[in-house]
């Protein structure tokens, strides 16, 4: 079976960023080993920059109606009261923990980034200065400019084109899709269409297995006790333990005398039915509030009472 080996450019990472539930699914596959996740550095740190560029935007937002709470008329009807405190991060320190959750979330989900080389940085610009795609050569030369990280791009994708599997790319510039597909690549605009070619390359006929008769249970009965409010149990404990580690999350559930293995499994089923999203460490509900009512049940407080002793 071969692979698909994926490229993923900055515009796609824009639309599809890591939390959304199509790269979820792409992960999903990278796990099953049908797809192999390549992200070229500058595309990487564009995403990343662009999420920091928005997170110290809203900061400044926050901190200029925090600083109006104590002006005016809004300050007068406070005075006397102790003064507000508002304690975030420097950029510094959110500058290094952006890098730092990146790059362990890139290693955890076994995601190739493919580092900036000194092959690569003379064929962009020899690209830029032959004026070769994506580069449009009835441009005037400063605008052009503007495509010189996709040269960069496409270049670093290039390297993956000895790579035995299946070359494609996630890419959603028409300009670039244009210079890939033109070096070779299977171009897709959407998740959803890449998802069915790989299901449909690694589609096998499944073996007959002689089935084993055994006694009759009612269709109401077909799951059997021991998936009993195993969902609620997930849920709720997400929430009450202030969102664990999947691991930690599981081995919670063991300690209480619950197989791991099913555990597993209904989580997974969460997932697919969009009650839980699937960081690759972490489970995150896709409503706090269901969460929240689901923590307040009888069976997640008897778990807690039994684990917390």
């Amino acid at each position: 079976m071969e692979t698909f080996d994926l490229v993923i450019d900055t515009s796609m990472l824009r639309r599809t960023p890591f939390l959304h539930p199509d790269f979820q699914l792409l992960l999903r596959e990278s796990q099953k080993g049908t797809l192999k996740i390549h992200i070229p550095h500058i595309a990487l740190e564009e995403e990343r920059t662009h999420h920091l560029k928005a997170y110290t935007d809203a900061v400044a937002e926050l901190q200029s109606k925090f600083a109006k709470l104590q002006r005016g008329m809004l300050g007068m009807i406070v005075d006397g009261l102790p003064k507000p405190i508002m304690e975030l991060g420097d950029l510094g320190e959110v500058t290094r923990n952006s890098q730092e959750v990146f790059k362990r979330f890139v290693t955890d989900n076994k995601i190739e980034v493919i580092d900036i080389s000194e092959e690569q940085a003379a064929n962009a610009w020899a690209r830029f200065f032959d004026v070769r795609p994506p580069f449009n050569p009835n441009e005037p030369r400063e605008q052009r400019r503007k495509d010189i990280p996709d040269s960069w791009i496409l270049e670093a994708a290039i390297e993956i084109k000895p790579k035995k599997g299946i070359r494609c790319a996630l890419i959603a510039d028409n300009k670039l899709a244009a210079a890939f597909e033109a070096e070779g690549f299977k171009v897709y605009k959407d998740v959803a269409t890449l998802l069915a070619d790989i299901e449909q390359a690694t589609a096998v006929a499944p073996m007959q297995k002689q089935v084993v008769e055994g006694p009759l249970v009612p269709l109401d009965q077909l799951r059997s006790a021991a998936f009993k409010n195993i969902d609620v149990l997930i849920l709720g404990l997400i929430e009450a333990l202030n969102t664990p580690s999947k691991d930690a999350l599981f081995a919670t559930l063991e300690a209480a005398g619950y197989d791991r293995a099913i555990v597993e499994h209904e989580a997974q089923t969460l997932v697919l039915s969009g009650r839980l999203t699937d960081t690759g460490s972490h489970l995150l509900p896709t409503s706090r509030a269901l969460a929240k009512e689901a923590a307040g049940t009888e069976v997640v407080i008897d778990v807690l009472l039994k684990v917390l002793k």
